[in-house]
């Protein structure tokens, strides 16, 4: 007689405890160490932590502090170098350099961003467009079956210097027949759709951060294991329907998120609201 199956049931907290410490291992195991490493120390230096006139712990001093090897030390090192945030002097050490000036960083903030503008300053590469059928993750954001018939639209986005954003799109039926390739050419598809006569007005908009696979880390010129910024949105008609459903991945510095608030001082105790302009 076979065994009696025996099914073990945890509670909501033990569960979710055990679900993050897995996502965590996965992203941990993920990223290169190096790059760890390397993303720390950048922060370090851009923050002035080491004047420019002394020099910087050394590699072994590093590798101790970190736990790794002097290999995983000096690849960081040399990435800093490469942006020249550090100059490495035989005999001499290791100096942090001021860091160059930030460019301003593209703000996503819901949909305030100036779509003309935005459109004017950036070209787009497409990578796919063409119709399939809806896997349940997409097909749940539109709000339709599985293997519903939807229209796919990868693009890269960059500006004058790098790529910045690696986005996948879906729009379904029938608004899919009303958009084109040619027609899309630059834009955003949300201005696309409008300019075809789909009227959106509002929006579901969520943000996390996750890490640059292999595909995306070359699309993007990134290495692999860079912290991105995801976004999804979901975009709606006037009746509510959705009518596209947006992923994307940016650069985190290429990229920032930026609202402004406001105190609502009414009521027992104060609130911050966000400021509509």
């Amino acid at each position: 007689m076979p065994a009696p199956r025996v099914t073990a049931v945890a509670t909501k907290g033990p569960r979710r405890r055990r679900r993050a410490a897995r996502a965590e291992h996965v992203v941990s195991d993920f990223v290169p160490r190096y790059y760890q490493v390397y993303t720390v120390l950048q922060q370090r230096v851009r923050d002035g932590e080491w004047p420019t006139d002394t020099p910087m712990p050394t590699e072994e001093s590093f590798a101790v502090s970190f736990g790794v090897s002097r290999v995983t030390i000096r690849k960081a090192l040399n990435m800093l170098q490469q942006e020249q945030l550090i100059l490495r002097q035989q005999g001499r050490g290791t100096f942090a350099l001021p860091p160059p000036r930030r460019q301003d960083r593209a703000n996503f903030s819901g949909l305030l961003e100036n779509i003309v503008d935005f459109e004017q300053r950036t070209k787009v590469r497409v990578l796919a467009f063409g119709k399939i059928a809806l896997a349940e993750d997409a097909a749940r954001l539109l709000e339709c079956a599985p293997g519903a018939q939807a229209l796919r639209i990868v693009r890269v986005r960059s500006d004058s210097q790098a790529p910045f954003s690696y986005t996948t799109c879906y729009v379904p039926e029938p608004e899919a027949s009303r958009l084109t390739e040619e027609a899309l050419g630059n834009r955003t598809v949300n201005h696309a759709l409008e300019a075809a006569g789909v009227m959106t007005v509002a929006a579901e908009q969520r943000l996390s951060a996750t890490v640059a696979g292999v595909e995306v880390a070359g699309h993007l010129r990134v290495e692999v294991g860079a912290p991105l910024i995801s976004m999804t949105r979901v975009m709606r008609d006037v009746k509510g329907r959705p009518v596209e459903a947006i992923h994307a991945l940016y650069r985190a510095d290429k990229y920032e998120y930026r609202v402004n608030l406001s105190r609502d001082s009414e009521g027992e105790a104060p609130r911050w609201t966000v400021k509509v302009e």
